[in-house]
């Protein structure tokens, strides 16, 4: 059965945030997006292009953008569509402290393109993601639903192989399980940078460090091997630098924390550009 066309609603600024225009060009090709300024341009839009969308997002530059009213209309508006919130980096810290919007689901901006491709598969699927979860759950409570699942590759043949890196020993580890409980398959574990010559898919490299002192090893990584996923892990990127190190060569940014769905977003992205080689 082919899969009905998805819509994303993104209300908001799109084009003046680093972090945004991020986010809208990584997604693009997975859904279509319909943009508006603010929630009254979309109810105000006579042109009957918006049918009922698959996902509303929100887009804050800042705290207090949204109110709970616009969230009440949205949902009497569009009362099958899932609603969740993003956030610039100037946000990111307030976020963690929870939830400010009853009823919908904060991501990270920088985890939002890997996560939304989950959702769109288990749509399709009949199956359940954080966007059917309580928003009330707790962060762990998310991580140990998305843990115990069906993995989503476990009927697709030789899924992706995953190297794990990570400054120490106990966080190559945490690392390692992640990408099990996604459903890759973890070729090895290295405590420092990951090898120049590593044959593995994915690479998923945790950083300690800052992004812009890695960038010339993330050029050595890609140019050994121009077609393998590079997923980066560092806290509290910025749009700026993440752009930077995409230029370089890495696939995809990820927050830390991040969780199980994001990590089986990334292995999806390979596991399509792998099917797509000749």
């Amino acid at each position: 059965m082919t899969p009905t066309k998805r819509r994303l609603l993104w209300i908001g600024d799109m084009h003046h945030t680093t972090e945004f225009c991020h986010v809208v060009n990584a997604i693009r090709g997975d859904i279509e997006v319909h943009h508006y300024l603010t929630v009254n341009d979309a109810f105000n839009d006579t042109t009957g292009s918006v049918c009922e969308p698959t996902i509303i997002c929100l887009a804050e530059t800042h705290s207090g953008q949204m109110q709970q009213g616009d969230v009440v209309r949205l949902m009497r508006r569009w009362p099958l569509s899932r609603i969740v919130s993003v956030s610039s980096c100037l946000s990111d810290g307030r976020r963690r402290s929870g939830p400010v919007l009853k009823g919908v689901l904060e991501v990270p901006w920088q985890d939002f393109p890997a996560r939304m491709r989950v959702w769109l598969q288990r749509i399709d699927s009949g199956v359940t993601s954080s966007l059917t979860h309580p928003t009330t759950s707790r962060r762990d409570e998310r991580w140990f639903a998305e843990a115990v699942k069906d993995q989503p590759f476990s009927e697709i043949p030789d899924p992706p192989t995953v190297t794990a890196a990570a400054s120490s020993r106990t966080m190559v580890e945490a690392v390692g399980e992640l990408v099990a409980a996604a459903g890759g398959i973890l070729e090895k574990c290295v405590v420092g940078k990951p090898v120049i010559q590593d044959t593995a898919d994915v690479i998923i490299w945790d950083l300690q460090d800052t992004l812009d002192s890695q960038l010339e090893w993330i050029r050595l990584l890609r140019s050994q091997k121009s077609r393998r996923t590079i997923a980066l892990l560092c806290s509290f990127p910025r749009g700026d630098t993440a752009q930077a190190a995409i230029d370089a060569g890495a696939t995809v940014i990820l927050g830390r924390p991040t969780d199980c769905e994001a990590i089986r977003g990334v292995l999806s992205r390979a596991k399509t550009d792998l099917l797509a080689l000749p």
